[in-house]
């Protein structure tokens, strides 16, 4: 993803969390939030509830699952709310 269009995503989550900003979202976004197969929603719900949903690493559910800690070699819990959010956006 470019700077760029980095820029943009952020700009445009940021007009949808909060009140009165609501923009439509720039077509090089809806590419990127496609190659990260998510919807508009799913995105806002991660971005706006992100320190809830993910406490000690973030990734997808089976990046996750597969990876242990570098100390202590034990696995990682991921939140049902984030493992829903990102399963569904398959």
């Amino acid at each position: 993803m470019s700077q760029g269009d980095y820029l943009k995503l952020l700009d445009w989550t940021g007009r949808q969390l909060h009140r009165g900003k609501r923009g439509r979202i720039p077509v090089s976004c809806e590419s990127v939030l496609k190659r990260l197969n998510l919807d508009r929603r799913s995105w806002c719900d991660l971005v706006s509830e992100f320190g809830k949903l993910f406490i000690h690493v973030a990734g997808r559910p089976q990046t996750i699952d597969a990876t242990l800690s570098r100390v202590g070699q034990h696995r990682y819990h991921l939140r049902s709310r984030a493992r829903t959010l990102l399963v569904a956006t398959k």
